[in-house]
């Protein structure tokens, strides 16, 4: 005959103390427990053996983050800490670990488009520019089409056009800006469209080298032919207005240096 199982007997395991009453061991009768008090019982051993496993969980991430592993050490140990971790945590951690995991991926995925979309439109934008450099210098037929493309490229820009309101449409436009010299001979900056910079500069003395039949104002002297033929003494430009001197050296070097 087997004994009637007591759904309110509990067995104590090793280590643990012995909850029975010593008058109970002596007479031989089982305690028999409230479920309460089970449910209260299982629920520090839960405890227990949660605190053993954060713990140990503890020690594996600071391993991984201290200890020199190879690659597929790291990956078997970072596999043992995910696996604890889905042990030790309670399903609200899990959903909120597993969230911030998908919200890193969206924001990685959402900055490597960024990335690529910038990536893209600098592309694009160089090759605006430098096409309609190379179209103008056709156009005017310059010597070196590249020659001419290398000068002006850095200060290209690419502009959205506006309509006859003022508000931005769209279409676009290369600009760039050329030093020039006004009626009295001083000099000025304008804001042109690269086809407009390239045909001014079939005008001016100082660029006449960059095309064919074109007239320079001198290589290597002091002063070079502005607009309308007025002349720029360079060395007054240079203490008068530096910017000014500067832009001129960097568009036509070989008119102030010789070549």
């Amino acid at each position: 005959m087997f004994k009637k199982f007591n759904p309110y007997c509990f067995v104590s395991f090793d280590g643990e103390e012995n909850i029975a009453p010593e008058d109970n061991k002596s007479s031989g009768e089982t305690k028999t427990f409230t479920q309460e008090e089970v449910n209260s019982i299982l629920a520090k051993e839960k405890r227990k053996t949660q605190e053993v496993q954060k713990q140990l969980l503890s020690q594996l991430e600071e391993a991984k983050n201290t200890a020199k592993l190879g690659t597929e050490e790291r990956t078997n140990l970072e596999k043992k800490i995910e696996e604890l971790q889905k042990v030790t945590m309670s399903a609200e951690e899990r959903a909120r670990q597993k969230e911030v995991k998908l919200q890193k991926q969206y924001e990685d995925q959402i900055a490597q488009i960024s990335e690529e979309k910038e990536n893209w439109k600098k592309r694009h934008t160089d090759l605006l520019i430098s096409n309609s450099i190379l179209r103008a210098a056709s156009e005017n037929k310059a010597v070196e089409p590249n020659q001419l493309l290398k000068m002006l490229k850095s200060d290209a820009k690419l502009v959205q056009k506006l309509d006859e309101d003022g508000q931005p449409i769209n279409d676009f436009d290369v600009r760039m800006s050329l030093l020039d010299t006004d009626k009295n001979g001083k000099p000025i900056e304008l804001d042109l469209t690269i086809g407009e910079a390239v045909k001014r500069m079939t005008e001016l003395p100082q660029y006449g080298n960059l095309f064919e039949g074109g007239k320079s104002g001198g290589v290597g002297s002091s002063n070079i032919n502005g607009k309308n033929g007025a002349r720029i003494d360079v060395a007054k430009l240079a203490q008068e207005n530096p910017a000014a001197y500067r832009e001129l050296r960097k568009s036509n070097p070989a008119a102030i240096f010789g070549s």
